[in-house]
């Protein structure tokens, strides 16, 4: 259990021993739900069924706790990231991480909610901006390593143009998820669909095969080759 924060009271009644766990998952129902201005500690503690000085004990304030909620949720995402890349073939990882993309959109739109308050959290609180830029470098890192496994093989260092990759995929699925957080009535799924074969096809990549095979650059000019000139007969020499 990890430690309460220093220059910290210690409650009256001594805390359980997943209390901080427990307050980390409650606040994450919470947020998700009615969004930060409407998240209280009091709300919180009490999802948790803890008291309400241990959310004081073990984050010190209402922005503490909440961005715990969302360093949990960014860990919980980089460690199923991470597990698709080591347990998918290489030849299928392309097309088996955008379905895990496709099915978070579906399955889990609350962790998009959580996500959004996180960024608002950053452009209002300079104190926690640090902290939040920190967070989407790691999650951009892991998905760089993903296309860097994708375009060049398992265990390949990401380079400038697999963070650039990252960059572009994760705008367009926080865009076509805000979007339907907003309005209901717009489905992400075959934008989203759209957004996976144009990726995949800049690479050479078609129904998770592998990339197509690079042909080595040709320097000798294109077209045919001229074919040797027949000559002449002679004519017959005159006696």
């Amino acid at each position: 259990m990890a430690r309460p924060r220093s220059g910290t009271k210690t409650p009256a009644s001594t805390p359980e021993p997943d209390a901080r766990e427990r307050l980390i998952a409650a606040g994450y129902r919470v947020l998700s739900e009615r969004g930060y201005d409407a998240t209280t500690v009091k709300e919180v503690a009490k999802e948790a069924g803890v008291n309400q000085g241990l959310v004081h004990y073990y984050f010190g304030s209402k922005d503490a706790l909440l961005l715990a909620v969302a360093k949990a949720a960014r860990q919980k995402y980089m460690d199923e990231l991470k597990r698709l890349r080591e347990e998918t073939p290489h030849e299928q990882l392309a097309a088996a991480s955008f379905a895990w993309g496709e099915k978070l959109l579906k399955e889990t739109p609350e962790q998009f909610r959580v996500r959004y308050e996180l960024f608002a959290m950053g452009l209002h609180n300079k104190e926690l901006k640090p902290a939040v830029a920190e967070m989407l470098q790691c999650v951009g890192e892991e998905v760089a390593l993903t296309v860097a496994a994708v375009r060049n093989g398992e265990g390949a260092k990401p380079e400038p143009l697999d963070h650039h990759y990252a960059a572009i995929v994760k705008a367009c699925v926080d865009g076509l998820s805000l979007h339907h957080l907003l309005d209901e009535s717009f489905d992400p799924a075959p934008v989203y669909a759209l957004l996976s074969r144009i990726v995949l096809e800049s690479q050479g990549i078609t129904s998770g095969k592998k990339p197509a095979a690079r042909k080595p650059k040709v320097h000798a000019r294109r077209g045919r080759v001229p074919s040797p000139r027949r000559r002449a007969p002679r004519a017959p020499r005159s006696r």
